[in-house]
């Protein structure tokens, strides 16, 4: 099984000891989360008497006496830390003032840490936007200014970038917190960062917060407890460790002002180097894509692929991510993690032969006669993304319209695959044909074809594979029959 950085273990009530010791801690339990439910109203009410009459506050930093109003709200996230069981902490490096580290950077475990550097630093936190959504704590969250991040929408991760540079290379502001992995690991490596915090080439401060724990495992994450449940187990416990080291400011080089990924990388490296853990391409889609598998009882860990590697050398989208997803559970009805040639067959219904055999090879580099989902994905992100895929399109279209009309029918192109594939039957192909023509018409036009070609690339690969030519000789076709 692949490593997962989003599955966490030790955090339900296994042996005698930790019953017992639940049991024991019930009442004191009880009284822990009262006093989490009144700090949350408290701060509530504080955030918006900080706020009254206030104007421009969204843009415009608060003057300092409302600030000085929120600091009480800075001794509330003290004391849930301290009613979770983190009653001391131990720290060590020193923290820089805002001039020098205008920027902090911190791992993300658990919703701990946005907590403990809220109490020692009162920062502006890069947070996503279903978190200021939330009721009460989103209150809370606008009070404190933070900077909302839709994870779905390019134009606000634009303008959240473009914000946090104006913020941080403002004076008036308190520093910008970012957790760069934007999402909750097990802690056990340091995953891919996302570029926001190193855009505006400012230094940053990094901070690295380990849990070294014996009985629970506070991390969050997808594969893990609810946040309730969690709630729970840590209130239950005698006491839970937290250790927070500063590390030395990082100021970047000329070259990664100009480059803020290799900026992002220097930080990871040292983070991890402090951490001793390992560094990896995870990251929050990986997350999400293990959230789309949960969905039909996948617990095998098979989604999370390092997706930062496919986003960096092949432009992957999460969207298309999840759409291989689905196509890769149809294949996977067992959910046993792998596919094999005979459901991969059964899955394009069509025959066995030499070319289906060998575009199964094209996946199955390693020759095992099974595929799981990262070499599914690699796969077909490479044919997807192949500088000659659009001219493979117009290729395969030219090779089935053999009156040159600009539109298949049903006659035609049946008897086009079985020119291209002999022993694919009528059967299977006109199969074929009703997938593609989900109008339901006489004729299927070249976008119609296209738009399944795109959602399908296997197909592609299959056609390609058992028509070499079209790969090579694609510009030449269309150049004959278009005339381009």
């Amino acid at each position: 099984m692949p490593f997962n950085p989003f599955l966490a273990k030790d955090q339900h009530i296994h042996g005698l000891y930790e019953l017992l010791k639940t049991i024991l801690l019930l009442p004191i339990c009880v009284a822990r989360l009262m006093v989490i439910l009144l700090c949350i109203l408290f701060a509530y009410l504080f955030s918006k008497v900080a706020l009254v009459g206030a104007k421009d506050w969204v843009q415009n930093p608060l003057p300092k006496w409302r600030r000085k109003m929120l600091w009480p709200i800075r001794w509330v996230a003290r004391l849930i830390l301290f009613s979770c069981g983190f009653h001391w902490i131990k720290i060590k490096g020193r923290s820089f003032p805002r001039e020098q580290a205008p920027v902090l950077v911190c791992n993300h475990v658990t919703f701990v840490e946005p907590l403990l550097i809220f109490f020692k630093h009162l920062p502006v936190i890069v947070t996503a936007q279903e978190n200021v959504d939330m009721p009460v704590v989103g209150a809370v969250m606008r009070a404190i200014q933070v900077i909302a991040v839709k994870r779905d929408g390019p134009d606000s991760r634009r303008v959240a970038a473009a914000e946090i540079k104006r913020r941080a290379m403002c004076n008036d502001w308190n520093p910008v917190l970012i957790f760069p992995e934007g999402t909750t690991t097990n802690g056990k490596v340091i995953i891919s960062f996302k570029n926001g915090a190193f855009k505006p080439g400012l230094t940053v401060q990094p901070i690295v917060v380990k849990y070294p724990y014996v009985h629970l495992d506070p991390s969050w994450v997808a594969h893990g407890i609810s946040i309730y449940y969690l709630l729970f187990r840590l209130t239950t416990q005698f006491h839970n460790c937290l250790e927070v080291e500063y590390l030395s400011v990082v100021a970047p080089t000329w070259k990664e002002q100009k480059s803020p990924r290799d900026f992002a990388k220097r930080v990871q490296t040292n983070m991890a180097q402090a951490l001793n853990v390992m560094v990896s391409e995870h990251s929050f889609e990986d997350g999400a894509l293990l959230m789309e598998a949960l969905k039909w009882k996948d617990f095998s860990g098979g989604a999370s692929v390092e997706f930062g590697w496919f986003e960096l050398v092949y432009k992957l989208k999460l969207r298309e991510a999840k759409h291989y997803l689905r196509k890769f559970h149809c294949l996977d009805v067992e959910n046993k993690g792998n596919v094999t040639f005979d459901e991969f067959l059964n899955s394009l219904e069509l025959p066995n032969c030499p070319p289906l055999e060998q575009t199964f090879f094209l996946f199955d580099r390693t020759r095992r006669g099974y595929i799981n989902f990262r070499q599914y994905l690699a796969t077909l992100a490479f044919i997807s993304r192949h500088k000659n895929f659009r001219g493979m399109l117009e290729a395969i279209f030219i090779l089935l319209d053999k009156d040159k009309d600009g539109l298949l029918s049903e006659e035609e192109t049946v008897q086009s695959l079985r020119d291209v594939i002999p022993s694919v039957t009528a059967e299977q192909a006109e199969k074929l044909w009703e997938k593609v023509n989900k109008q339901k018409d006489h004729f299927i036009n070249k976008m119609e074809m296209f738009s399944f070609l795109q959602s399908n690339p296997e197909y592609v690969a299959v056609l390609v594979v058992a028509k070499p030519d079209l790969v090579w000789n694609s510009r030449t076709r269309i150049e004959e029959t278009w005339g381009t």
